[in-house]
């Protein structure tokens, strides 16, 4: 097998009025998920550690038993935001590409007013984060600026 033996994205296709997506092809094995339209008041009614789904860029993830034992920062760090939103600290801890395809293997469904993607993603990748860009990062040299002129104003200017 070696390094030809992956983790591949695969097409999505409709069935009647249900969305199957074929989510992973292990070693040749495609994995079938059905996904639905969830609530947030469903989602919020999922929020112990024998029953906790997740919320990530829209998606809802189901995690068993067996993902919250493995997990490398252990299962509390993940209940606490079950039935909730856990994109923003998802995103804060900056989660490997390896974590992303994990948590992918879990989604149950998407998210109520979620973009019509959503039937059909993964859980996004490093890349596809970096190249939508966004958040502070182009202005953070104008602001950087701005705080040193601040800051030099009231050192050399009181004199």
């Amino acid at each position: 097998f070696g390094s030809s033996v992956g983790i591949a994205r695969a097409g999505a296709f409709f069935a009647n009025s249900t969305t199957l997506v074929r989510t992973r092809v292990f070693a040749g094995m495609a994995e079938m998920k059905e996904r639905r339209m969830i609530t947030e008041a469903e989602l919020a009614k999922h929020s112990k550690e024998d029953d906790a789904w997740i919320c990530l860029h829209d998606l809802i993830i189901a995690l068993p038993k067996d993902f919250l034992e493995e997990h490398p920062g252990g299962p509390d760090v993940i209940t606490c935001l079950a039935g909730k939103d856990a994109t923003t600290d998802f995103e804060d801890i900056a989660h490997s590409d390896s974590a992303r395809d994990w948590s992918s293997k879990y989604i149950i469904g998407y998210k109520e007013g979620a973009e019509e993607e959503a039937k059909t993603k993964l859980v996004p990748k490093n890349a596809e984060l970096s190249k939508r860009g966004g958040g502070l990062g182009p202005l953070l040299p104008t602001i950087l600026v701005a705080v040193i002129a601040v800051i030099a104003y009231f050192i050399f200017g009181k004199k």
